[in-house]
């Protein structure tokens, strides 16, 4: 597995969000956030503690959003030596925070102090992404994009967060809501990254660039690959869904491909502003997270999330 490195940076976020309440509860400590099965997404262990790594004591945070509290669950150092990446991570329909964390194994940076790690809670473990997806918080509309958006400003409030690395990590239903909130608040993430969703539309034409990775599995019967025009709602081919991200960002029509493990990796560089899009596809592979191999999905999204830093260049890989 290709080494992670990152180069701490500085920066400020002008402003906070008007009439977003904010406040923050801190829970028992524990060491780990307990297993919790999910309905259809299987799960794989945490990662490895080892013997020396700081252990992120998690907390559950609220913030009220028209009117209603809604949580999530932090892992983050007490104090850092500079400002680190913020990476908030969607977990799918049906599926408890607590699952998504252990089958991702993002808490693995949290414990290098590589990130603070943010696990945002949907109502009754659904995302309201738009165009009648899904669940419950479609049915009801629940504003979960602004949720997104008065997490990021409260933990910009309370920890040492650089605003120029603000990273953004979907699966399944939670990926699509992590593209209708990109389409929304554009500026506000640096970089995105999915596996099993696509984008349920565009963004609105002159929405400005963001980098993107798409991971999926060819083999996937929740998110088909070649698409499902008579889903409830439609839902695009992978390769139409990235074509619609390289237009957003103003893509070269050349792209480099390579074979990484058992991904393969289609990347357009030097878009605008400095942003890439890559689709990564795993050929037989199913809805559920590719968590074994070398290199893990996670792994290949947090090297694809880090080397971008909001300022105009992608950072070597």
């Amino acid at each position: 597995m290709r080494r992670i490195q990152l180069i701490l940076g500085v920066g400020l976020l002008v402003g906070a969000l008007l009439g977003v309440v904010l406040t923050t509860v801190r829970a028992s400590p524990v060491l780990a956030v307990p297993h919790e099965p999910a309905a259809h997404h299987p799960v794989s262990p945490l990662l490895p503690q080892a013997p020396n790594e700081f252990r992120p004591v998690p907390e559950v945070d609220t913030v009220t959003v028209d009117g209603v509290q809604r949580t999530y669950r932090s892992f983050a150092a007490s104090s850092a030596a500079g400002k680190l990446p913020l990476l908030i991570v969607l977990h799918g329909r049906g599926q408890p925070g607590s699952s998504v964390l252990a089958m991702t194994g993002f808490l693995g940076l949290a414990q290098q102090r590589q990130t603070v790690l943010l696990i945002p809670d949907g109502q009754h473990r659904s995302w309201n992404a738009g165009h009648g997806c899904c669940g419950f918080a479609g049915a009801h509309q629940t504003p979960d994009i602004q949720f997104l958006a008065a997490i990021v400003a409260d933990a910009l409030r309370r920890w040492p967060i650089d605003p120029g690395r603000v990273y953004l990590v979907g699966y399944s239903n939670g990926g699509k809501l992590a593209y209708s909130a990109v389409c929304a608040y554009p500026t506000l993430f640096t970089a995105v990254a999915t596996y099993g969703a696509v984008p349920l539309s565009p963004c609105a034409p002159g929405t400005p660039p963001v980098s993107v990775m798409l991971a999926a599995g060819t083999a996937d019967q929740v998110l088909p690959f070649q698409g499902k025009p008579g889903g409830h709602p439609p839902l695009p081919s992978v390769a139409q869904a990235v074509s619609w991200l390289r237009a957003q960002d103003g893509c070269p029509t050349d792209s480099r491909s390579s074979r990484d493990g058992a991904a393969v990796v289609q990347q357009w560089a030097g878009c605008a502003g400095g942003t890439d899009v890559e689709s990564v596809v795993y050929p037989g592979r199913g809805h559920a997270w590719p968590a074994t191999g070398s290199p893990t999905t996670s792994a290949l999204m947090w090297t694809f999330l880090s080397r971008h830093d909001g300022r105009g260049q992608p950072r070597p890989g």
